[in-house]
């Protein structure tokens, strides 16, 4: 009687072997598909509307029967559809900073089919989201970037219109007696006005912050320089050497002493005098 059941066992073990192959098959071009789907978005540089463009063809020979989608891209409608309508709709929503994004997959109804179709979404889902994500950092990125080019060039750009204002103080009502004065103040102050006007010509060509070194600085050399600039009249005591970016330096002095230069002014001309002692505690 045992013999009798081995032709029995013998189809059903063949249909367990034919069934395990042609999953394996499915598997693998899933798999095939997928790492496809990665290659073609690292070519199209992590682009989102580009990859919804070109990820059809791969999509399709998984077995789905289509795609469609609206994007909003900061504000800008994109819409697609590939493939035909028919079978099992799957609704998707991704939403990241100010883009969003309404997809739609035609699926196979039923079947084993139904499985790898929905490991194939999944992933297509993850690569779309990363490079939504992607492109909100990038974004971000910038804008601090412009933030910070900003404030340089305001920074720089006022403290130049300020010079200039002086200098035209100084040239609109000479003294008799104070030309030399005068003309030793402007060929002190016209030199840094013409560095950082430069500088400012290099950030605006360059389009970015300028990568600046840090430099060895004598801080009472630069402290008193800065003060002749402003028409301080100043006693600096102590030295110190410092290793820092120039305009790093150069902003923290301009905030400083210009403050008691504003306050000259309103002094109707009367400047403070300062004493400035430098202590080294390094």
């Amino acid at each position: 009687m045992l013999e009798d059941l081995y032709p029995i066992l013998i189809v059903i073990g063949s249909t367990i072997g034919v069934v395990l192959v042609y999953l394996w098959r499915q598997a693998r071009g899933a798999s095939n598909v997928s790492l496809a789907l990665i290659r073609l978005n690292e070519q199209l540089q992590f682009d989102t509307p580009a990859f919804l463009r070109s990820a059809w063809p791969l999509l399709s020979q998984s077995g789905l029967r289509g795609i469609s989608w609206k994007l909003d891209w900061f504000g800008v409608p994109i819409e697609g559809q590939c493939g035909r309508p028919g079978g099992r709709s799957l609704d998707k929503e991704i939403l990241v900073a100010e883009m969003k994004l309404n997809i739609r997959f035609q699926q196979h109804r039923h079947g084993e089919r139904r499985y790898f179709d929905e490991s194939l979404i999944e992933t297509f889902l993850l690569l779309l989201r990363t490079d939504m994500w992607i492109k909100a950092g990038a974004i971000d990125a910038t804008f601090t970037q412009m933030s910070k080019l900003s404030l340089f060039l305001q920074h720089d750009m006022k403290n130049v219109a300020q010079f200039i204002q002086l200098m035209a103080d100084q040239l609109a009502a000479v003294p008799i007696g104070k030309e030399q004065q005068v003309l030793d103040y402007l060929r002190t102050a016209a030199p840094l006005i013409r560095h950082r006007a430069d500088r400012i010509v290099r950030t605006l060509t360059a389009g970015q912050l300028p990568a600046e070194p840090s430099r060895t600085i004598q801080l009472e050399d630069e402290l008193a320089q800065m003060c002749s600039l402003y028409r301080l009249d100043c006693t600096i005591n102590g030295s110190a050497r410092l290793q820092v970016p120039e305009h790093t330096l150069d902003s923290a002095l301009d905030n400083i002493l210009k403050n008691y230069a504003d306050l000259g002014i309103r002094n109707h001309g009367v400047n403070p005098a300062l004493t400035i002692e430098i202590a080294d505690d390094g």
